[in-house]
């Protein structure tokens, strides 16, 4: 949630006298250029926000079912929007596979620190 945070800082929206300009929705629409490393061979390529928007799909499912059956009192709203963002910092860094993110430590924390 940090680089979104960052993304919405006001004080780096661009003031004009007709509009202001905020570099959020350019950010977050370039995730569709930005194409996965799958771990295993697939038919397609996936880009970053199909993947988002998968996951926070299955992710409001989820927690739509743990409340209505199992009796949880989850915000499927926040669920939602947290996974449809979860990779929102890879429009910095791109898609780094799994083995090379947590391989080293050093490359770990730092994405780390991006990702909080």
């Amino acid at each position: 949630m940090f680089l979104i945070a960052v993304m919405l800082d006001t004080s780096k929206i661009v003031r004009s006298k007709h509009m202001e300009t905020s570099h959020f929705f350019a950010n977050i629409s370039r995730l569709k250029l930005i194409f996965r490393w799958p771990l295993m061979r697939t038919v397609t390529a996936e880009n970053v926000q199909e993947h988002s928007h998968q996951v926070a799909t299955v992710a409001h499912m989820l927690a739509v079912i743990k409340n209505k059956k199992f009796g949880g009192r989850l915000d499927v709203n926040q669920v939602a929007i947290v996974a449809l963002y979860h990779d929102a910092s890879e429009v910095l860094t791109g898609d780094l596979p799994s083995p090379i993110k947590y391989h080293n430590e050093e490359i770990a924390r730092a994405y780390k620190k991006l990702r909080i």
